[in-house]
């Protein structure tokens, strides 16, 4: 017999109300679906989480890529993805909070990743003022005299890249070239003095979501030959040449720190 179902299930830690068809038996009480219902019944479980987390469901995709009259092919382009990940999220695969991120841009008609700034104006005070929370949190000087940034910009890169995959933006607008020591703001030697002399007072202030992905950073790589080290095991440092820009769009080839939480 088809009877409608109400159930609460738990899923990746979360607790979901969910209501379906199924066959029951009128005996025993087992339930018992078809392959076609238990599809559905997956996506309801997807849909479910993806709205208790925060997440676009596959529907809410959908609905938004045919409200602007794009195709998949479209929106993959905007969110720097393959069209393969649209169709398998427009159909129930549960997105990634940074992918869900790159997704809300798109639908806002921002190009994600195809510049080298991170869809942010380039700020020497808000530089400043990352270090300055790096400096708090980590407990030891950034910008000290005679330093050439070899730590303190791959702090910075990090937290640059992993800002705009999961908050839309980075967090200083800099741009990055593959230079011989490691991943480094681009023309950084004419602009430490100016870095330095900055007045914070001047940066768009730290958001919380900013504050956490500096802390995260921070927590990965809590020395300075830490994050050198790491800097230069990454590949996409690696495999670049002398004085070539590193693109956002490199953030999902990082190896030695995680996209998300």
């Amino acid at each position: 017999m088809l009877k409608q179902i109400d159930k609460t299930i738990s899923f990746k830690g979360e607790k979901l109300d969910i209501q379906f068809e199924t066959y029951v038996c009128e005996d025993c009480d087992l339930h018992v679906g078809t392959v076609e219902q238990t599809a559905v019944i997956q996506n309801l479980i997807a849909d479910a989480y993806r709205k208790k987390v925060g997440l676009l469901t596959g529907q809410e995709i959908r609905e938004k890529r045919e409200e602007l009259g794009i195709s998949q092919k479209e929106l993959a382009k905007r969110s720097g993805v393959g069209i393969a990940s649209i169709k398998r999220w427009e159909k129930g695969i549960i997105q990634t909070k940074s992918m869900n991120a790159a997704l809300r841009l798109a639908f806002d008609g921002t190009m994600v990743g195809n510049d080298y700034t991170g869809n942010r104006p380039f700020s020497i005070s808000r530089i400043k003022s990352v270090m300055k929370e790096f400096a708090r949190r980590l407990g030891f000087g950034f910008l000290q005299d005679g330093d050439m940034m070899l730590f303190d910009a791959k702090y910075v890169w990090y937290a640059d890249l992993l800002a705009c995959q999961l908050l839309g933006k980075s967090l200083t607008g800099a741009t990055y070239a593959a230079l011989p020591h490691g991943p480094q703001i681009n023309n950084y030697k004419e602009l430490i003095d100016e870095i330095r002399n900055a007045n914070i007072e001047d940066a768009e202030p730290l958001t919380d979501e900013e504050k956490k992905i500096i802390a995260r950073v921070a927590l990965t790589f809590p020395t300075k030959q830490s994050v050198i080290d790491a800097a230069h095991r990454e590949e996409v440092f690696k495999n670049k040449r002398k004085g070539e820009l590193i693109p956002y769009t490199d953030v999902l080839k990082l190896t030695e720190i995680q996209l998300d939480p």
